[in-house]
């Protein structure tokens, strides 16, 4: 019986045998080899850092500090509201006169053509100062300035045959404010007395216009005009008759007293 149960079961030096004779198998050796290439071998320390996570790291810590110098309130004490604005009290900017943005927008796009003087280049450019053009109508030098103008045109008995960009939507598309400031501004510079023209009639000029896609010629600037738009001027609130007497003998009735 104790023979038997021996047998039966695994005895150690036969294990340490099988393992051995497994290593010394050379298809064996060589999984294990293979093994061996795919995987890393283990170091002590430290694995570096992916570089994009410190890219990440470093746009989070400019993003934080953005944020706080936009939003912390100046760091004061006092500043507990989430949505407190340190630049709530600053003054409001000042607004530059029509006038002058349309001088600076004359300076930046047309004094290359027009000249600073305005006299225009002789044969190529008309002149704009002393131009009914001009001081005509205020729609008229709006549908210039707007659409742009191509062809033949008689200015101060000179005629030039030109093209006039647009400075509208279909050209250089500049804001209803600076077109009324540079209308403005040639409408009463170098002599020039003209009526102002302010942002709402640009915006108006605009709207009549918004399916014209061709520049004007000159005889289309003055047809179909209409009215002229007149200025706008502060109301002044006077005193009503009946009030004026009211406040009168409101006055007398106090006088008496003290005479007494």
């Amino acid at each position: 019986m104790s023979e038997e149960n021996t047998n039966s079961g695994p005895h150690p030096s036969n294990k340490t045998s099988l393992e051995q004779a497994a290593m010394q198998d050379e298809h064996m050796q060589d999984v294990h080899a293979q093994l061996m290439r795919e995987k890393e071998e283990p170091q002590e320390g430290f694995s570096p850092v992916p570089i994009f996570l410190m890219f990440l790291f470093a746009a989070l810590c400019f993003w934080g500090g953005v944020y706080l110098v936009h939003y912390s309130g100046g760091f004061r004490w006092d500043a507990y509201d989430p949505h407190f604005n340190p630049n709530a009290d600053k003054p409001a900017p000042v607004e530059i006169p029509l006038f002058e943005r349309g001088q600076k927008v004359f300076s930046q796009q047309c004094a290359v053509c027009h000249q600073a003087t305005g006299a225009g280049v002789p044969g190529v450019y008309p002149p704009i100062a002393g131009s009914e053009w001009v001081t005509g109508h205020p729609q008229v030098l709006s549908r210039i300035l707007i659409n742009g103008l191509s062809g033949p045109i008689e200015v101060k008995g000179n005629t030039y045959n030109g093209a006039m960009p647009a400075f509208g939507p279909n050209g250089m598309n500049l804001s209803n404010k600076d077109l009324a400031g540079v209308i403005t501004f040639i409408r009463q510079e170098w002599g020039n007395e003209a009526s102002d023209v302010t942002e709402k009639m640009v915006e108006d000029y605009k709207a009549l216009y918004a399916g014209r896609s061709t520049t004007w010629s000159a005889a289309e600037l003055k047809e179909g005009l209409g009215p002229i738009p007149e200025p706008e001027v502060e109301e002044v609130v006077e005193e009503d008759d009946e009030f004026a007497a009211e406040g009168e003998q409101a006055e007398e009735a106090h006088a008496e007293p003290a005479a007494h």
